[in-house]
């Protein structure tokens, strides 16, 4: 096969995996500021491809209600929410599965924009082909014990598809040829 060829073999396969795939909405809920901002569309880069990368959240004076989210979720396809939040004290971060959950709860006690990790490297290499594939997730060897640890685990990885090594290093060095 050609190489434009293994393009058309490529963009069939990615089509028909897009399809299978489970989809995510990250967005903010309330006032959050310029940062938490920020962070949300770094966290839509982060879940790309199988996110909603311009979605768009009104605010004052009409808003958007959580029930209008999920309304939206169904027909696309949308599987978990990301949501921020922020109060005067802290960063909240709920992660909720769809239909019937679980919803798990986080306080962001750190975090780092792209910007600043761009800012403070040496060599900036940073490419659009980053975003095009989901991130690679391990978590193995978790510290504690106990069932709240083991449904974060398993939610997480089942936010994004699992990866097949051996088609992952096929394409990878198909398209390098």
């Amino acid at each position: 096969i050609g190489q434009g060829g293994a393009r058309v073999t490529s963009a069939s396969v990615a089509e028909e995996e897009y399809g299978t795939v489970l989809h995510s909405f990250v967005f903010h809920r309330g006032l959050v500021g310029k940062n938490i901002d920020q962070l949300v569309t770094d966290m839509r880069r982060v879940m790309e491809p199988y996110t909603a990368r311009a979605l768009k959240v009104l605010t004052e004076p009409v808003k958007n209600v959580l029930k209008d989210f999920v309304t939206a979720a169904g027909p696309l396809g949308v599987t978990h929410f990301l949501i921020f939040t922020k109060t005067e004290t802290n960063v909240n971060l709920r992660l909720a599965r769809l239909p019937k959950g679980p919803t798990l709860f986080f306080h962001v006690t750190k975090y780092s924009l792209i910007k600043d990790v761009v800012s403070s490297l040496k060599r900036h290499r940073m490419h659009e082909q980053q975003f095009s594939h989901h991130p690679l997730l391990v978590l193995n060897n978790f510290a504690l014990d106990g069932m709240h640890i083991k449904l974060m685990a398993t939610m997480f990885q089942n936010m994004f598809p699992s990866i097949n090594v051996h088609t992952v290093l096929f394409v990878h060095s198909f398209n390098n040829m």
